[in-house]
């Protein structure tokens, strides 16, 4: 794969909206173990969840199986945005110990709220400002995927995504991997059946995603982990014309992600067992959602789009090829 691809990749998926947040997770460790995890938790939030989401789009654009030997190859890029809700968070209610806001009204922003939104903290006995929290900006996710398929007997085809391990120097490292299966239900169904054109199968597709990057805390170096695992099950209905081919897709996902901070920091305040793997944070979605799509063909070139609805809405569009 082109190194250019694979770093441009790399930055939309995840590395470069986690550099976005490098610092501020950092300077959460000011306020010692307990604080940094509370208030890293609800600023990465919205991106924790839109990772885990979008890993769950682009398995398909069509219900129709392929035949054996059948296969695609399609690229195609999913995009979410942060509703208003996940841009900002309010302090007060998570209980901290360390660490209070220097104004206790005010509410301070996720890594989605604006850059010029933010709000500073300050030791809860001596009124020592200790950090400041600042939006990134980062209130949407681009994520391309390059998926596969191929046809199997038995009215069955094999879905795979794969990008291998790659060291982008001062970026990082990351690495994705994703299987699905799809199998047609038209032959079990006689109304179906006797309809050429309409199409219903199932589809269950798994896809796992890891990145590192380096962090330093005053002299102290470690890295940052950044992984996710999204799963999802569909019942996918559709109607292939000559040309034309609409799609929907019902059904059930669940996606876990976790940030950690691994490494150890000595000039952290607080016991010295807290300065060891100081932060892990931890994000699940899970719920039920659909789509609707179009995929026009042309040979064997196709282009596609469809929306997906659920709490973080996706548009996914892309490009393939297409063969029986």
């Amino acid at each position: 794969m082109n190194n250019k691809f694979v770093i441009l990749f790399a930055l939309l998926l995840g590395l470069g909206s986690t550099m976005h947040a490098q610092k501020e997770i950092i300077d959460f460790l000011n306020a010692g173990k307990a604080d940094a995890n509370k208030l890293a938790n609800e600023y990465l939030r919205p991106y924790g969840e839109m990772l885990g989401v979008n890993l769950n789009s682009g398995w398909y654009t069509t219900a129709k199986v392929h035949s054996v030997a059948g296969f695609d190859l399609t690229l195609s890029t999913s995009y979410t945005k942060v509703p208003s809700g996940g841009k900002s968070f309010d302090p007060n209610l998570l209980g901290l110990e360390t660490v209070e806001p220097v104004d206790p009204t005010a509410i301070a922003p996720t890594m989605s709220g604006s850059k010029s939104s933010s709000l500073a903290f300050k030791d809860q006995i001596t009124g020592t400002q200790l950090l400041t929290v600042e939006g990134a900006g980062a209130d949407y996710l681009i994520t391309p995927m390059l998926t596969g398929a191929v046809g199997l007997p038995f009215d069955t085809e094999i879905m795979g995504r794969f990008m291998p391990k790659v060291d982008f120097g001062d970026y990082g490292k990351m690495y994705l991997w994703g299987v699905g299966l799809k199998h047609s239900l038209k032959d079990y169904i006689p109304f179906v059946k006797r309809v050429p054109f309409l199409q219903l199968s199932v589809l269950g597709a798994y896809t796992t995603f890891n990145s590192t990057v380096g962090v330093d805390y005053g002299n102290d170096s470690g890295k940052l982990e950044m992984g996710a695992n999204a799963y999802t099950g569909r019942l996918l209905v559709g109607a292939n014309l000559p040309v034309v081919a609409f799609y929907t897709g019902l059904g059930y996902g669940s996606t876990k992600s976790n940030f950690d901070v691994k490494g150890t920091f000595d000039a952290m305040p607080g016991p010295e067992e807290d300065r060891v793997d100081p932060i892990a944070l931890a994000y699940t979605t899970n719920g039920f959602d659909f789509n609707v799509g179009m995929r026009v063909r042309l040979a064997i070139f196709a282009i596609h789009a469809d929306y997906s609805v659920g709490d973080y809405s996706v548009i996914t569009a892309g490009v393939g090829i297409n063969f029986r």
